[in-house]
């Protein structure tokens, strides 16, 4: 293998089952392979993303459960006019996707190689610094308020333009997150998700219009992921280029680590993530 850490480009629009099972099979691999790390752009369609631990009746409006049960998920190809409801494998609340409204990053790190990162807080913080210094390559001046998002200064006022989370498997940390790209998302965010029942100190109650903005229309996603990545490794201590293709997750080098991926994500997407049951109820089927 090739390096000893992975980028995963943005690929063709999957559904967020397939998008979910293939973040958690990266996790539990990682660190068997020997990797340090890699970095994920995604995708999804149109998709609400409940956290771990969410209630779909405490987060989503009535009439959009209802849709989404009539809806079928098994097909490989997403509905473009349908909306995915999905739980993740993260605490957190519940987040939207869609096509061209958002972009999704994720970061996944070796504790093992990396035992900073064991504290949640301080993980938090060291890894959303490193996505704001990617933001700041393209002059956004974003820093991590809550918990674990990111925001930045509007007319004198705090607004969210990421929210993120984190899973850890087999000595595996993953933490992801959402990068606001327009703000026709927003209003479909009010269109289908009720005033989440927790939220951040800063939030002060706002609406999600009133909370939530977009990251400039100047804003470039591939000249971010070059950025992010090269964050990543430099914070890592691995020389590279960005453009270098022997870090492609699809390169001959992780020829064995992806085929691994990809085999064990389809048993977890049928398994767990297109499962009535979890995504309802958190119910796992044995």
């Amino acid at each position: 293998m090739i390096g000893d850490l992975f980028f995963f480009p943005p690929t063709s629009i999957r559904s967020p089952y397939y998008n979910l099972a293939v973040e958690e099979s990266i996790a539990l691999h990682l660190t068997s392979f020997g990797l340090v790390g890699g970095v994920r752009l995604w995708i999804n369609p149109r998709s609400i993303i409940l956290g771990l631990s969410e209630d779909p009746k405490k987060n989503i409006k009535p009439s959009v459960l209802e849709d989404f049960l009539k809806t079928d998920i098994s097909s490989r190809r997403p509905n473009p006019n349908a909306v995915y409801i999905a739980r993740r494998a993260s605490g957190g609340g519940t987040v939207y996707h869609s096509p061209t409204g958002n972009i999704n990053y994720s970061i996944y790190v070796n504790l093992d190689k990396r035992k900073e990162l064991f504290s949640v807080r301080d993980s938090y913080d060291i890894l959303l610094r490193i996505v704001a210094k990617g933001l700041a390559k393209q002059s956004i001046g974003a820093s991590p308020k809550g918990k674990s998002d990111l925001a930045m200064e509007e007319s004198g006022v705090l607004r969210k333009i990421s929210g993120n989370a984190q899973f850890r498997k087999k000595n595996c940390i993953v933490q992801h997150g959402t990068l606001i790209l327009k703000k026709e998302l927003i209003g479909e965010v009010s269109d289908l998700l009720l005033h989440p029942p927790e939220e951040p100190d800063y939030r002060k109650e706002r609406s999600h219009s009133d909370f939530l903005t977009a990251l400039p229309s100047s804003f470039s996603t591939h000249r971010f992921q070059n950025d992010l990545f090269q964050e990543f490794a430099d914070y890592l201590g691995v020389k590279t280029n960005p453009e270098n293709t022997d870090f492609s997750f699809f390169g001959r080098g992780f020829s064995t680590f992806r085929k691994a991926v990809l085999k064990e994500s389809e048993i977890i997407r049928r398994r767990k993530y297109e499962s009535l049951p979890f995504i309802l109820n958190r119910e796992i089927p044995t």
